[in-house]
C-alpha cells in the first residue's frame, strides 16, 4: 500500500476500487474494501498492524466497493441508497461473479454475507475520531448514491468513482449532467490530494479532464441520436473511446463491453428514457422477496 500521509494509507495497484484506512488516536477507519477476498484478508491483517478497525465507509453501491466489507469486524457507513442496494443484490449471482476472480476466492466466499452498512446518510454527515474528522458529502454522478469523504486534518479526498484517472471511465449508470455538478463541488473543495476511484492518485488538475471527457461522451451519444440511429445501432457501432484510456487493474479485455454499457445508458439518459440501470452483478429482486 502506499502511504500517502503520516495517517493515510491507499491502494491503487489491485483488482477493484481504490481503497484505503486512516489511522486515528482512536483507532482506524477504513474506506471502501478490497472486491477479492483474498486482497481483504491481506488488508485485514495490514491494519491490524496500525490499530482496532473501528468504521467502514463504502463510498457507492457497486460491489467493487463493498464486497470485502464482510472480512471485517466493524459496522459499516454509507449513503442510504447504497444500503438499499447491497440489501436488494442478487447475493447468489455476485458470489458466483467475484469467484471467478482468482483461485483462492471461491472457497473464500462459502457461507458470505455482506456486512451492510447499518449506519446511513442522505445529503452527508460527519464524524470524528480521536482527533479525526471524516465528512462525508453525496456527490451524485457515477451513481446516483456516490459520496466523497473528506479527511480534513490530513488534506485528502477520497472522490469513489466520480473521477477515473487515465484509466476508462464506467458511465454504465451515470447521471453525466449530476457528474459534472459533482465535479465542480470537488473543485470548491479546500483539500487538493485525491483519491481516485481508479487510477493512480491525481488532484484537481484532473478535474478539467475528466470533465471534458463527460461532455465529449454525451455529445457523441447526441450525434448518433440526431443522425437518427437507434439505440441498438448506437451500441454497435459508437465505439470512439475503446482506445482512449487503459482498462483498471484487472479489467483487461472489458473495454468493448464497457462502450456498450456506457452507450446503452446515455443514450437512454439523452432520449428520456433514463433509469439508473443495475449493473450485472446487482439485479435486483421483485419488492417482497
Amino acid at each position: 500500500m502506499l502511504q500517502l500521509t503520516s495517517n493515510v494509507f491507499v491502494e491503487t495497484q489491485i483488482r477493484g476500487c481504490n481503497h484505503g484506512f486512516v489511522t486515528t488516536s482512536e483507532g482506524v477507519v477504513m474506506i471502501d474494501s478490497p472486491q477479492k477476498p483474498s486482497d481483504a484478508l491481506k488488508l485485514k491483517a495490514e491494519i491490524a498492524k496500525h490499530g482496532e478497525l473501528r468504521y467502514i465507509i463504502n463510498t457507492e453501491p457497486h460491489g467493487d466497493h463493498w464486497t470485502g466489507n464482510a472480512f471485517f469486524d466493524a459496522p459499516v457507513i454509507a449513503h442510504e441508497g447504497v444500503r438499499t442496494r447491497i440489501l436488494n443484490t442478487d447475493m447468489d449471482e455476485h458470489i458466483a461473479r467475484v469467484s471467478n476472480m482468482g483461485p483462492d476466492e471461491a472457497a473464500l466466499l462459502k457461507g458470505y454475507r455482506p456486512n451492510v452498512p447499518i449506519i446511513t446518510f442522505k445529503n452527508g454527515m460527519t464524524m470524528h475520531v480521536g482527533e479525526h474528522t471524516f465528512q462525508m458529502i453525496h456527490m451524485p454522478g457515477h451513481t446516483l448514491y456516490q459520496a466523497a469523504i473528506v479527511i480534513k486534518e490530513e488534506g485528502v479526498v477520497f472522490t469513489s468513482d466520480n473521477i477515473f484517472h487515465k484509466v476508462q471511465t464506467w458511465l454504465h449508470e451515470a447521471n453525466p449532467d449530476l457528474w459534472l455538478v459533482a465535479l465542480e463541488s470537488l473543485r470548491h473543495l479546500d483539500e487538493d490530494i485525491f483519491v481516485p476511484g481508479h487510477g493512480p492518485m491525481c488532484d484537481k488538475g484532473y478535474l478539467d479532464e475528466q470533465g471534458s471527457l463527460i461532455v465529449e461522451w454525451k455529445d457523441y451519444i447526441k450525434s448518433g441520436i440526431d443522425s437518427g440511429m437507434t439505440k441498438d445501432e448506437s451500441v454497435a457501432n459508437l465505439t470512439k473511446f475503446t482506445d482512449r484510456y487503459p482498462m483498471d487493474v484487472g479489467q483487461d479485455g472489458m473495454a468493448p463491453m464497457v462502450m456498450r454499457m456506457n452507450v446503452a445508458n446515455l443514450y437512454d439518459y439523452m432520449t428520456g428514457a433514463w433509469a439508473p440501470p443495475p449493473p450485472p452483478s446487482l439485479r435486483l429482486r421483485p419488492r417482497g422477496q
